[in-house]
């Protein structure tokens, strides 16, 4: 399990992505759409703290999807972020361990990513979900991801919730 905290903070839509251009920070097009919806940008300064874990330190030793790893939460103290969390937690956290496999599969979680669990801002399956942080060979990646609610995360999949 690894802790870190983030200072999130207001500022405008028009410059997420300069300021990840500006770190090195690189983008897919489902993360463009997911910077897009209204419930992104939060209004008010605030620290997070983000517990970083496997499903198979929260109890999934077989894995789990979106729906059973929300309804775990509480019994662990902990509680899905907000939506911003991971613009926040890739700008702060450089040191991300990189990647064995820079390939992305379109049906896997990718190696070392580390999901930014959110409640989903839409409930089209065709949204983005969320975000998650992968370091490939170097260049660090923010990346918004689609799922549906029966995909089934595996158990060493790396998730970041809030703290209680």
């Amino acid at each position: 399990m690894k802790e870190i905290t983030v200072h999130a903070q207001p500022f405008p839509k028009e410059q997420i992505e300069e300021i990840l251009h500006r770190n090195g920070i690189q983008i897919n097009h489902y993360a463009e759409e997911y910077f897009a919806h209204p419930a992104f940008i939060t209004e008010e300064a605030e620290d997070i703290t983000v517990r970083i874990l496997s499903l198979r330190e929260l109890g999934f030793a077989e894995g789990a999807t979106l729906p059973q790893i929300f309804s775990r939460l509480s019994q662990e103290h902990l509680k899905p972020c907000p939506a911003n969390t991971g613009l926040f937690l890739r700008l702060a956290w450089k040191e991300q361990p990189a990647s064995l496999d820079a390939v992305l599969s379109r049906h896997a979680a990718p190696d070392a990513a580390v999901t930014v669990l959110s409640e989903p801002l839409e409930k089209d399956d065709a949204f983005p979900k969320g975000l998650y942080l992968r370091n490939v060979e170097g260049t660090l990646w923010l990346r918004g991801y689609i799922c549906d609610a029966e995909y089934c995360f595996p158990p060493d999949a790396m998730f970041a919730m809030m703290k209680q």
